[in-house]
């Protein structure tokens, strides 16, 4: 027996696929299926099991991170410019501090969406 072998572990299923399903839908139906099979980047079978049993689904999407990241970016910059134009300090000092407040609060939350498992 050669080293390697010795080291595998050996994979016994305990899931039982002797059961199968057929489904009909509309196109649309269909499509939609796809779609969210493509956010989860899950198979089919996968997503009926989870659907099943009635786990959570994530979607795990690089363009919604992206979009979430740079419209969260844009605003984060615009509430900034605006804190710190010096016409800033005629306004309520108070709801200069809530607006950086708020602002820190949604790169929080954006955050922890996009890097949520």
């Amino acid at each position: 027996m050669r080293h390697n072998q010795k080291n595998r572990k050996v994979r016994s299923s305990t899931r039982d696929y002797s059961r199968n399903l057929s489904v009909r839908m509309t196109e649309e139906q269909y499509q939609r299926l796809q779609q969210y099979m493509k956010l989860t980047r899950m198979n089919s079978t996968a997503y009926f099991c989870r659907l099943i049993q009635g786990d959570d689904f994530r979607g795990r999407s690089p363009k919604l991170n992206h979009a979430l990241h740079a419209s969260v970016n844009m605003i984060y910059s615009n509430v900034r410019q605006i804190t710190r134009y010096r016409y800033a300090k005629d306004m309520d000092a108070e709801a200069v501090a809530k607006l950086d407040f708020l602002i820190d609060k949604i790169c929080e939350e954006i955050y922890l969406l996009a890097t949520q498992k």
